[in-house]
């Protein structure tokens, strides 16, 4: 068996020559060729990139998005196992020959989910650790991150983008990955997009290949570092990602899982009630005599953020029904500079508003119960339930007129 070890990466040179270099040290392991996929950096990933060339195949790929990289990836990939490596790891020894051995062993493997280690550049505050505790902001994959984890080798729902080795058959029976992202946290020249989240990517593509009939498996034998820099330390970084998570979820659900509108209606009042059930947790947890991250975030304000992000986003898409393919048809097909301006100009105004980097990278806490009013503040029509209302009786009358 082959491995094509496939790396996108957009203006974040440093990391991608580390990635690479773990990488090198594994080639006794089996066969395998690497593949950069540069999507549209501006810095010196090509330099770097073809400074390995006797091991590297570098390829540019001019339309920014994530899932847009990773499909250029497996375009130009040769081998029979496709490993999607983000750039920003460190491949363990041992990795490539375990890969090979249980795809081996196992004739149903569609995917293969790694071990993901932590590697701290600093050490984390106390508030991150307890954040990562209740919602995997770092992309992490061991048994201290999920408790379903319990064996050294087991079949799981899902794996995690950082470290995912993927049969070749199976990706190309479901045609790769779902949407994801757009531009990266650290994007702030002209025409990049700050990080958008779109779909369910990782998550998506274990959906689709295990409704395909193949497994997923957990390995702890096969395993990479994650960098966890200080940047993924401060409450930008964690307010802007788990609000990216419930935006995507939005859009998800009427992308990927086709909610009908009674199911939508439905999957909305859930978000509603968990949206006042945590403002309420975080305003008792800022009146405990344990009130002590005056200056991070308690896990309470990232759930207040996350199901409040759907339903701004909801309320967005449904005032723009179009919206949500769009976003989609970007984040799959990518954008590139000659159409950054027209993709600006069609996305409605208050679809902006909502993932501005003033609304979502907000660097203060809410450390006091006054606060959560004045931050907190509902975009999107949570109260208004007249639509709601119309919905469940356009579907009763339906019922009630298909039962006659």
């Amino acid at each position: 068996m082959k491995i094509s070890v496939i790396i996108p990466t957009h203006n974040r040179q440093d990391f991608l020559k580390n990635a690479i270099e773990s990488v090198l040290k594994l080639r006794d392991e089996c066969n395998f060729e690497i593949v950069v996929v540069d999507n549209n950096s501006t810095d010196n990933t090509k330099k770097i990139a073809e400074s390995y060339s006797e091991y590297v195949k570098y390829v540019f790929e001019k339309r920014t998005a994530f899932t847009r990289a990773r499909k250029t990836g497996g375009e130009n990939a040769t081998g029979n196992i496709l490993l999607f490596l983000d750039d920003d790891v460190i491949v363990n020894k041992g990795s490539f020959k375990n890969i090979v051995d249980v795809f081996t062993k196992y004739p149903d493997c569609g995917i293969i989910a790694g071990k993901i280690l932590p590697k701290y550049i600093e050490k984390p505050p106390l508030w991150t650790l307890k954040c990562q505790e209740n919602f995997n902001g770092w992309s992490l994959f061991n048994k201290n991150t999920y408790p379903f984890i319990t064996e050294s080798f087991q079949e799981v729902p899902a794996a995690a983008g950082p470290m995912m080795a993927i049969s070749r058959m199976a990706y190309d029976s479901v045609n790769g990955f779902p949407p994801d992202t757009i531009g990266v946290e650290t994007n702030k020249s002209i025409k990049t997009f700050n990080k958008l989240y779109i779909g369910p990517g990782d998550y998506g593509l274990c959906c689709k290949i295990k409704e395909k009939g193949w497994k997923v498996y957990y390995s702890e034998d096969i395993s990479v570092y994650h960098i966890i820099l200080p940047i993924r330390f401060t409450i930008e970084f964690w307010r802007s990602r788990v609000i990216g998570e419930g935006y995507q979820q939005a859009i998800a659900q009427r992308e990927f899982y086709n909610l009908n509108k009674l199911n939508s209606f439905i999957e909305r009042k859930k978000f509603r009630i968990s949206y006042r059930d945590f403002k309420s947790k975080l305003s008792n947890r800022l009146n405990s005599p344990e009130n002590i991250f005056k200056n991070g975030m308690y896990p309470e304000e990232l759930w207040v953020h996350y199901y409040k992000a759907y339903l701004d986003m909801d309320a967005v898409l449904r005032k723009y029904p179009w919206l949500s393919s769009f976003l989609w048809e970007i984040a799959d097909n990518g954008v590139d500079d000659s159409n950054f301006d027209y993709v600006m100009n069609r996305l409605p105004d208050k679809f902006k508003k909502l993932v501005s980097n003033e609304s979502v990278y907000n660097p203060n806490p809410i450390n006091s119960t006054k606060e959560i009013k004045k931050v907190i503040k509902d975009f999107g029509s949570h109260n208004k339930i007249f639509s709601d209302i119309s919905i469940v009786f356009y579907y009763l009358f339906n019922i009630a007129k298909k039962e006659k």
